[in-house]
Parts: C-alpha cells; structure tokens; sequence
C-alpha cells in the first residue's frame, strides 16, 4: 500500500514553491497554489482569519508559511549574486518567466471577444506599467530610492509598509507576480539587499515593516479581490493582463537596468541573457499548461 504525503508536508512544499516564486518576478505564487489545488484553501483561511476561525485558520496557513520561510532563505543569497554579477541577464530571465505567463492570464478571458470596455482596461493596465518604467528612468526613481535605503529616514518604513501590499499581491493573484512589480516600481533589488544584514538592526526593522504590510496586503487582497472576482472577473482580469504585457517593456525600461548598463554589458551577461529568457519562459509555460491540465480535470 502506498504511503500518503500527511496533508502539512503537501501544503509545506506548496508553501515552498510560492516562497520561491516570491523572490522571482514573473512568476505568481497564486498559480502556484492554483495548479496545487491549494488556492481556494489558503484564500479561504484568509478571509476567516480574523474571526472567531482565527486558530483553526492559522493552523492551515503555517505549512504554507513555514515552507515560503525556508524557500527565501534557501535562495535569497544565490539571487543576491546573480544581481551584482550579472543583472541584466537576470532580469532577461525575469523576462522569460512574465512572457510565459501571458497565454495562463489570456486563458481566463478569452472565451469572449473583448469589448469596448474590456480593451480600455487593457491598455489602461498597459499604460500605467509602461509609465512607471518610463518614469522611473526620466526621474532616475533608482538613484532616489537607493539614497532612500541609505539615509534611512522615518518616512521610509511608511513607503515599505506600501511596497508589503503590493509585493503580496503575488501571493494571492493567479497570474500576477508581486515580485515583477517591485522591479518594475524600483524597490525589488533594494529589498533584496536588506537580507545581506549588514547593518543588522536596521534591516530587520526594515524587513518588519515589509511584512506589515505583506501581511496588510495578503489578506485585504484576499478580500478585496474576492468580491472583484464575484462581481468583475472578466474586467479585473483584463485589467492585470494589460498590466503584466506593459511590465514586460518596463522590465527593461526602467532606472535600474539604464544604469546599469551605463557601464556597458559584461560577457556573464551576453551569455546568459538568451539561455536564461528562454529558461524562464519554458519554465513558465510549464506552470501554464500544468494550470490548464488542472483546470481540465476540474471541469472534466
């Protein structure tokens, strides 16, 4: 008789993948947990959370948490190497992971033609992506943020606290990388670097002001998209589609890689660029078509 996998080790290695989704844009612990069958469990447990639920709703998330704690240990130190020697090959791998994602978001939509509202939503979520990267290299936002994360003032842990809810969108957004928009918004490598812990105290208060709001995010999102999905699927998800088409131009637009590549492009990079975007899109599109393979047995 073949021996089951107890239901916490499941939901731990669940746990592990979205934690290593996290630290990778592009790629969505939502449809990590979707392809898992573990979506609805975890969105469910948030909602009760705080409720008179509150324990036995802990005690289903801990795997989860457990697993996306040791995930980000495990690799937060190889991610950090791979920005300081060869960031734009990695960001072609980022790349790779967002491109291949597109046709899991299209599945959810395109059962119908896009109408007049549904195309305003796509290039409203498109522009905005777009914009931010744009922006972010006309006003330098990297040179600006970076000075933030070395001058440290108070106002700094109110910005985090903002950058955790939108970093845990991921978390709960099938399709939608968190991760992928802190690059896009500038703060993914700064983050980052706050687990070298250098200067130790500093970076943990740091590091607890983006769980704050990771923790603000996951579970306001939860609800919040929730009732979207209830009322305005079709919409919202054309809405992050735009978005996630507008942050493929923006993964390289943006403050961070125009500075970088200021110094001009080393050999790491012109090597691995290619292999590395080919990669992460194979990868991805594996994710997509073990979601699609998931969603057919469901409806089968």
């Amino acid at each position: 008789m073949k021996k089951k996998i107890p239901t916490p080790v499941q939901d731990g290695l669940v746990g592990a993948a979205m934690g290593a989704s996290a630290l990778v844009p592009g790629v969505s612990g939502g449809t990590i947990a979707f392809i898992f069958g573990t979506f609805e469990k975890i969105i469910n447990a948030l909602g009760k959370l705080f409720s008179k639920h509150f324990w036995k709703c802990l005690l289903v998330l801990i795997p989860f948490l457990v697993g996306a704690l040791l995930a980000i240990a495990a690799l937060i130190i190889p991610v950090q190497k791979a920005l300081e020697n060869c960031l734009f090959a990695f960001i072609c791998l980022f790349a790779g992971f967002i491109i291949g994602s597109v046709p899991g978001i299209f599945d959810e939509v395109k059962e119908k033609k896009f109408d007049t509202y549904n195309w305003i939503g796509l290039i409203i979520g498109f522009a905005v992506a777009t914009l931010i990267g744009v922006l972010s290299v006309l006003f330098d936002f990297q040179t600006t943020i970076n000075k933030l994360f070395v001058e440290r003032e108070w106002y700094l842990y109110i910005i985090l606290i903002f950058v955790g809810v939108l970093g845990a969108m991921g978390f709960i957004l099938p399709g939608f990388s968190g991760a992928m928009l802190l690059v896009v918004i500038g703060f993914y490598h700064p983050v980052i670097n706050l687990f070298k812990f250098d200067n130790f105290w500093s970076n943990v208060s740091l590091l607890a002001m983006l769980a704050v709001g990771a923790v603000i995010g996951i579970v306001g999102c939860s609800k919040l998209l929730s009732k979207l999905f209830v009322s305005h699927r079709r919409e919202t998800v054309v809405v992050i589609l735009g978005f996630v088409l507008g942050s493929i131009i923006a993964i390289f637009v943006n403050s961070e890689v125009f500075n970088y590549l200021s110094n001009g492009m080393g050999k790491l990079d012109i090597i691995l660029s290619p292999i590395l975007a080919i990669c992460g899109l194979a990868l991805s599109y594996l994710v997509v078509r073990l979601g699609r393979k998931k969603s057919g047995e469901e409806n089968a």
